[in-house]
């Protein structure tokens, strides 16, 4: 049987995380990254959680009210940005450099 998202024990190592395929980030690090980051750092991790998490690894880690704060300055596809627009009901905003 597949199993999918982050196991716990895995994470607790300091393990990479799976949907940081550029450079390793632990859980634990992710975490420290969006409580204290910069606003710029926390879109790039918020941008990494959407493009490339599982559903529930992305609210183990964050959450829709922090996303919807970050969302115009996310790096995200327009088919993406689009389709989390609509899940989160916000409204898309153009940011230059995203088509």
């Amino acid at each position: 049987m597949a199993t999918y998202g982050t196991d716990s024990s895995e994470t607790a190592r300091g393990a990479s995380l799976y949907f940081f395929p550029d450079q390793p980030v632990s859980a634990e690090e992710l975490r420290r990254l969006l409580s204290e980051g910069s606003p710029e750092r926390q879109a790039w991790a918020i941008s990494h959680l959407l493009r490339y998490a599982d559903w529930e690894d992305i609210w183990t880690f964050t959450s829709r009210d922090q996303v919807r704060n970050r969302f115009a300055t996310l790096d995200l596809p327009a088919s993406l940005r689009a389709a989390w627009a609509r899940i989160l009901k916000v409204e898309t905003v153009e940011v230059p450099g995203t088509e």
